[in-house]
């Protein structure tokens, strides 16, 4: 499938220093969340290599994401079955009674999604597949593979 990714600057290097680490947010049309001049790039991925988030926890080796399920817990304070929910993007700690102060919701809700790519990649995936306000969007794990980013 054929993914876009929209940036305010030209991507030199993938690190693990960015609000989503090594991961880039795709999705399958063009979408700007930057003011201003911005460079849109393309990838091609199989669809065998991303997983929907709501499936992360019926794979076979859902036991590897325990110690993701445990950062969950402790970053809101929430039990098991509701840090799996929030991985899952089957629940937004925005919906659920959790230890968050109001203004720090949507730092909370951001680190959820980028440990929601890490359960992908931990499963062997390349990305996840999710909701957000766009629509369907896709955590795309980029280190290494600057290259495979063409400008569109």
């Amino acid at each position: 499938m054929k993914l876009i990714h929209t940036s305010p600057a030209a991507i030199t290097e993938i690190n693990s220093f960015g609000r989503f680490g090594e991961f880039l947010f795709f999705s399958a049309d063009e979408y700007v969340m930057t003011a201003g001049e911005h460079v849109t790039y393309s990838i091609e991925i199989g669809d065998d290599e991303v997983i929907e988030a709501g499936l992360l926890f019926y794979h076979g080796d859902a036991e590897k994401l325990d110690n993701l399920v445990k950062a969950v817990m402790d970053l809101t304070g929430c039990d098991e079955d509701t840090a799996e929910e929030l991985i899952s993007q089957r629940e937004d700690v925005h919906s659920i009674d959790c230890n968050i102060e109001p203004e720090d919701l949507a730092d909370t809700s951001w680190e959820i999604q980028r440990i929601t790519g890490e359960a992908a990649a931990v499963l062997g995936y390349r990305g996840v597949e999710m909701e957000d306000e766009q629509g369907t969007a896709y955590l795309i794990n980029m280190k290494g593979r600057e290259a495979e980013l063409e400008v569109a």
